[in-house]
């Protein structure tokens, strides 16, 4: 199944009787990467969160966000010892060193020496749970993203693949006409130069060469057996993402090739439309998987 690299998902998740939510939001990228921002107690799982969405995913941009939603307030309890501590500090100061000032309680509320937490930190093993149950839901829901994104994708990409075939199949209806025109204007060229008599074997000679050079048939054959890969790529099970990129690479080369050897108008304006509808389909082809 065809799957894009843009996603989006939201779960919400209970730890200790404390609420958070988390978001997960995916992008292109060449392969995958991924930016957690989360409050300091889940820090020690930040590798099993990564390693999660490498199980699920092969390549996108990941931001995943998790933020506390309801958490208890801790309860404090304050320090005296340290609060006289610093308001004995001050007094020092004021009498060997002249100093004056005021140590008031705004400024003691400053100071996070003087309080302590009496809630215990939590072990990370009983945080990953919960955790890794919010993360899981989230991700279920950046898939089904993909896929529906992805399902358009393909419908996308199949529809401009079959215009570029038809491009394809105009060319190879022009180019013998693009050959027997040359042979045409050639003799005639040939005749207005030596006063209406042809040199039948040098107009052979250019004739042939201008055959040899402008041969499109290897390219013409390349081009068709690209667009039959590119259609079995989305009958597979694994990502396609890269390959598709490396093959309408392909495709834009084959193309150039046969804007080259060609000097026939019409043939030159068809490569352009195909070059246009190229472009589209490797911007496309840059958002799936």
């Amino acid at each position: 199944m065809t799957k894009s690299m843009t996603g989006w998902g939201r779960s919400d998740f209970t730890v200790d009787e404390e609420a958070y939510s988390i978001e997960v939001k995916s992008l292109n990228h060449r392969f995958i990467d991924i930016y957690l921002k989360a409050p300091e107690r889940f820090s020690p799982l930040e590798n099993r969160l990564r390693d999660e969405v490498k199980k699920r995913f092969s390549r996108g941009s990941f931001s995943i966000f998790i933020s506390p939603v309801q958490v208890a307030a801790p309860a404090l309890r304050l320090n005296l010892a340290m609060a006289r501590a610093y308001i004995d500090a001050a007094k020092d100061l004021e009498r060997e060193l002249g100093v004056r000032g005021e140590v008031d309680i705004p400024l003691l509320l400053k100071l996070k020496e003087i309080f302590s937490n009496d809630k215990k930190a939590q072990p990370s093993e009983s945080d990953w749970g919960p955790l890794r149950e919010g993360l899981l839901r989230a991700l279920d829901q950046v898939e089904e993203w993909r896929k529906k994104e992805g399902g358009a994708l393909e419908s996308d990409l199949m529809d401009r693949i079959a215009t570029v075939e038809k491009h394809v199949s105009d060319i190879e209806e022009k180019a013998p006409k693009a050959q027997e025109a040359f042979r045409r204007k050639l003799t005639a060229d040939m005749e207005a130069i030596l006063g209406g008599k042809a040199d039948e074997s040098r107009m052979l000679l250019e004739a042939a060469l201008y055959a040899e050079r402008s041969d499109i048939s290897e390219e013409l054959t390349r081009l068709k057996s690209h667009f039959n890969m590119f259609r079995r790529y989305f009958g597979v099970a694994e990502p396609i993402g890269k390959r598709l990129d490396f093959l309408c690479q392909e495709l834009v080369r084959e193309t150039n090739t046969i804007a080259s050897k060609s000097i026939d108008i019409g043939i030159t304006q068809t490569v352009v439309e195909m070059k246009g509808e190229l472009e589209k389909i490797r911007e496309q082809a840059q958002n799936v998987e």
